[in-house]
């Protein structure tokens, strides 16, 4: 039975082509003061972090959304928050593979010349 199930998952990945895991969060950082954010904005605005941690003493909240795919190329974009003690941002970093994000909006193959 277990296999059975095991196997109609895989298919189901297979056949879907893409898998997602964290949630979309807005690229516009605007919003985001150092000194000045706080934490519950910051949690009001996203949600809760998809991970939290410790970066040399420092708290961390990473927001996260990954889009895999079994076919074409896979996309990840992170927000990392590392927090003072009085709970407002120290500062933050952005990374994205997104095409939205990078500039490439290029849809298809680049054609030949």
């Amino acid at each position: 039975m277990l296999r059975l199930i095991g196997s109609g998952f895989v298919l189901a990945v297979f056949l879907a082509g893409c898998v997602t895991n964290g949630k979309d969060f807005p690229s516009d950082l605007q919003w985001i003061q150092k000194e000045q954010t706080r934490k519950d904005e910051v949690k009001m605005l996203l949600g809760d972090p998809y991970s939290v941690g410790n970066s040399g003493g420092k708290s961390t909240w990473t927001y996260g959304f990954y889009r895999y795919k079994l076919f074409g190329k896979s996309y990840t974009k992170e927000l990392k928050f590392y927090w003072n003690p009085d709970g407002t941002v120290e500062t933050f970093s952005f990374n994205s593979s997104f095409p939205t994000d990078t500039g490439q909006k290029r849809k298809g193959p680049v054609p030949s010349k």
